[in-house]
């Protein structure tokens, strides 16, 4: 498989030696995150900063190794978490969807191990939603309406990749970064998309994800939750079906508790 590297970034890789697999398969970096294991394989990323002489660039990389899940394609030997994670990157991109910009992707069979290596750009000037919840709910001059303009671009955001038949499968408020200077519209981008998948029914990508979130954001008190909710559905009040739609959030919230 061809690898593939981002048209932006190929004098910039060229120049730091890390413009093919074994190149950045070999690099030594101190991890960002303890690599984790499991599938039966390891998973890790480190942060980089890649100099071109005239500026730099923070990029993250993460590489795996024998860390592979089944589809329907692939039944028995499954492909690595990364490349569902590429497809769906590119995907995306195509689609006008926020995401992460993919810098360099690429997979190999060494020695009988599947290795996947997958390059973005570091989302500068963002914070999860998390950590933005945390830090106006420490605001003793917080307002409502600031409150609302993150959870109404949050919404958007998550609207725009059920549009695009998305299920995140994993859409906790950590996975959703915000970049909000000032007063202006705050700019939500979706991360974490290695278990993503395509849904055609909508019923089930709002379900699932909302009912995940739901559950992550307890802090939250519940007008606030309905209000995203509203956000996410682009309504002004909820009829028969959006009831129908909060009860079933609300029960699969309280099952996997």
């Amino acid at each position: 498989m061809k690898d593939f590297i981002h048209k932006d970034y190929v004098q910039c890789l060229a120049a730091n030696r890390l413009n093919t697999f074994d190149l950045v398969w070999a690099y030594q970096h101190e991890w960002f995150e303890e690599p984790n294991s499991r599938r039966g394989g390891w998973s890790g990323v480190c942060r980089l900063q890649l100099s071109t002489g005239e500026e730099t660039f923070n990029v993250f990389l993460k590489r795996q190794e024998d860390h592979q899940y089944r589809t329907l394609w692939h039944p028995f030997a499954g492909e690595p978490t990364f490349a569902c994670e590429f497809r769906m990157l590119m995907y995306l991109q195509k689609r006008g969807v926020p995401a992460q910009v993919p810098v360099f992707f690429g997979q190999r069979i060494v020695d009988g191990h599947v290795r996947a290596i997958l390059m973005t750009e570091e989302l500068v000037g963002f914070k999860s939603l998390q950590d933005i919840i945390n830090d106006l709910s420490s605001e003793k001059k917080a307002s409502v309406s600031a409150q609302h303009q993150i959870l109404r671009g949050a919404a958007a955001a998550v609207r725009r990749l059920h549009a695009a038949r998305i299920l995140h499968r994993s859409l906790y408020p950590k996975h959703l970064f915000v970049r909000w200077p000032s007063e202006s519209v705050p700019e939500v981008v979706v991360i974490d998309l290695e278990r993503s998948r395509f849904k055609w029914l909508s019923t089930i990508r709002t379900v699932y994800d909302l009912a995940t979130l739901n559950r992550r954001v307890a802090y939250l008190r519940q007008p606030a939750r309905m209000f995203f909710f509203l956000q996410y559905l682009g309504v002004p009040r909820l009829n028969w079906w959006h009831k129908f739609l909060c009860r079933l959030i609300i029960m699969r919230t309280a099952k996997n508790k």
